[in-house]
């Protein structure tokens, strides 16, 4: 899905996009020509993400000639200046020199700098340490620049393009530097700003509100926001198309409808290097892959994308994100122990880590270390796809071992919630037999058509867990094969009939078996008495 690589500078995205670049840089320059920096730095405010939308070191030689004082005293101008490709490998080293360049006037209190100019400066701040992997620092910069929209003034909210661009980039920001909860404030606050004339000036926010609504698995304000948006398709951003379509893709896939999720995956195109949405695409794109029933293709395909992304893919909080995805395909895959070494290592946030370590505890036949690690985030304040994963996953425990009250209480918990948000990934994340089991249940209880459970097809096999004995265990065991009688094992073996019968009893337990006869069948069907390194 990524594009080639190009060595000539990012155009912008498309033709009416491309137009308001070259208008709005028209406008800069004229302005700059007739009266100085001053005016310029206006129509900077008033445009800074028209003026941004295209090859910006091309059209930003006339700001390189002016004095490095004034520069200094109009930040906007001088960052347009430092602007240079996003595609090209220098461009973290700009952005580096850039930061510490405005860092040194944003903290000069010799020099009034505007709200608005702060903002974006903080926002060029965050992104910056964004595509270097620095998730706090790039959580600090846009929550800093958050703090300075709040207190707008009266002349700088008339800007209203660049005030709702900010609002919805800062959101974005947020979200993917790991701090979900202020992504949805600030996405919310901007819409406030949007006039009722200029709708375009607010549909930045309400794609990512589209996006954020989906991800949480509120499919029906996901819809909504979509809708919203493409009333006004002529108006979209680039950024904005590529946020609706994934947001449509998430609803799709929770649907059970890769199809049309891989379409629209396929319409959003974009371009990896560069674009600030690459998290949610490259999940999302996995996700579809596993639901058509390509893990492995999956896999590969976040992988590579991940390793393209550089320093930002490797990040704490960029591979907290991906780690729910990557643990799933692990176990469709059948490698419950490599999901869960994952789970361990890449952090993901704590509810995440619970329930993705159930779902691998379930796999394993732990039932209770599953319910253990579910009961851990009872508390807890959790998303609508967050509530459905923790109902079907704890129907599925307790219909393994509970009585039916206890069950029929679970079961019909789990059918509400489904039946509130249609998310039926939930239920095809179970390993295929408890999604059997949980599916007819649903259907007991009267929730099998509403839900279309006879759709449900299982995404996690039925994983038999691996068994590893110790050197004598094995012996013992294999022992059984030829010698009936544990006075016979013991002599075969040399060792005394009370450790014959000691591996045994420790063998079975971890066979899960009760006598000779299912231990050999078992031990043989699970081939785990191949000899291991």
């Amino acid at each position: 899905m990524e594009r080639a690589e190009s060595t000539t500078e990012t155009p912008a995205a498309d033709p009416g996009e491309r137009r308001l670049f070259e208008e709005a840089w028209s406008q800069l320059e004229t302005a700059l020509a007739e009266g100085g920096p001053d005016p310029a730095s206006e129509v900077a405010r008033r445009r800074w993400f028209d003026l941004i939308a295209g090859p910006v070191p091309k059209r930003a030689a006339p700001l390189r000639r002016l004095p490095a004082e004034e520069l200094r005293d109009h930040p906007l101008l001088a960052l347009l200046a430092g602007l240079d490709d996003p595609a090209a490998q220098a461009h973290r080293v700009g952005g580096l020199l850039r930061a510490g360049e405005a860092s040194a006037v944003l903290g000069d209190p010799a020099r009034r700098v505007r709200r608005i100019d702060r903002a974006i400066v903080l926002l060029d701040q965050a992104q910056v340490q964004l595509g270097l992997g620095r998730t706090q620092g790039a959580a600090a910069a846009a929550r800093a620049a958050a703090t300075e929209l709040e207190h707008l003034s009266a002349a700088d909210v008339r800007n209203v393009a660049t005030v709702g661009g900010l609002h919805s980039r800062l959101g974005a920001t947020l979200l993917y530097s790991g701090d979900p909860g202020k992504a949805l404030t600030t996405v919310e606050r901007g819409l406030a700003y949007a006039h009722p004339l200029d709708p375009a000036a607010g549909l930045g926010n309400v794609a990512m509100l589209a996006l954020l609504h989906a991800g949480n698995g509120d499919g029906v304000e996901a819809r909504r926001h979509i809708l919203t948006a493409r009333s006004h398709a002529v108006e979209l951003r680039r950024d904005n198309v590529v946020l609706l379509n994934v947001a449509d893709a998430i609803v799709a896939l929770d649907a059970l409808d890769p199809v049309t999720a891989r379409a629209r995956l396929r319409d959003a195109d974009p371009d990896l290097r560069t674009t600030p949405h690459w998290l949610p695409f490259v999940a999302t794109m996995a996700t579809a892959e596993l639901a058509s029933g390509h893990p492995g293709r999956g896999l590969a395909h976040l992988e590579e994308s991940v390793g393209r992304r550089g320093a930002e893919a490797r990040s704490l909080a960029a591979r907290g994100a991906l780690s729910a995805v990557r643990a799933q395909l692990e176990l469709a895959l059948g490698h419950p122990a490599s999901a869960a070494a994952l789970l361990e290592r890449d952090a993901p946030p704590p509810v995440d880590a619970a329930l993705g370590t159930a779902r691998v505890e379930l796999a394993l036949d732990r039932h209770g270390a599953a319910l253990q690690q579910l009961r851990s985030i009872s508390g807890a304040l959790l998303s609508t796809r967050q509530r459905a994963e923790a109902a079907a996953l704890e129907a599925a425990v307790l219909l393994r071992f509970a009585n039916e009250e206890r069950v029929g209480r679970a079961v019909d918990h789990l059918g509400a919630i489904l039946e509130g948000s249609g998310n039926l990934l939930a239920l095809s994340l179970l390993p295929a037999a408890d999604l059997e089991r949980v599916g007819r249940q649903l259907t007991a209880h009267g929730y099998g058509e509403g839900l279309a459970v006879n759709r449900l097809r299982p995404l996690i096999p039925d994983v038999n867990p691996d068994i590893i004995l110790t050197a004598r265990e094995t012996a013992v065991l294999a022992a059984l094969l030829d010698h009936p009688s544990h006075s016979a094992i013991a002599a075969h073996l040399n060792v005394s009939i009370n450790t014959v019968k000691s591996q045994l009893r420790s063998a079975y337990r971890k066979l899960g078996v009760s006598n000779r006869d299912e231990a050999i069948a078992v031990a043989l069907d699970r081939h785990v008495l191949v000899e291991r390194e």
